[in-house]
């Protein structure tokens, strides 16, 4: 950082002034962030059509890949057609999620969507398909 861009050097009932006026915004900022988030949870809700997948045993229901949980967590993991190796990125990620109990506490479910073929995503995947 060069002095040009370094702060005044003021005393200390100075900086505890600026500091004190900082943490107001930063309180009402933080409660406004919190009255939006609660305002977007209380958003209306629109019915989905239903949509079909195709899953591992065949045509999946958009309200059946929920597995009877409240929640779904989804990952679209990129896919190229023809190619032997798939998105790197999106195979590290997904890789890592060998144990997904803990979501039952929360009532949700995590599923990796991808247009590639049934077969050869689970050998991508590791083999760990859908939990």
């Amino acid at each position: 950082m060069t002095a040009a861009a370094l702060p005044p050097v003021v005393d200390a009932d100075t900086w505890q002034r600026q500091v004190d006026a900082l943490r107001a915004r930063e309180k009402a900022a933080t409660r406004e962030l919190d009255a939006i988030g609660a305002q977007r949870r209380r958003l209306p809700m629109v019915k989905m059509p239903d949509y079909t997948f195709e899953g591992e045993q065949g045509p999946v229901r958009l309200a059946d890949v929920f597995g009877g949980k409240s929640q779904l967590i989804v990952y679209n993991h990129m896919w190229f057609p023809g190619e032997q190796w798939q998105c790197p990125g999106c195979t590290r990620f997904t890789s890592q999620f060998a144990r997904l109990e803990f979501l039952d506490s929360y009532d949700a479910r995590f599923v990796i969507v991808t247009q590639g073929q049934s077969a050869r995503r689970s050998r991508t995947s590791g083999g760990s398909g859908t939990k």
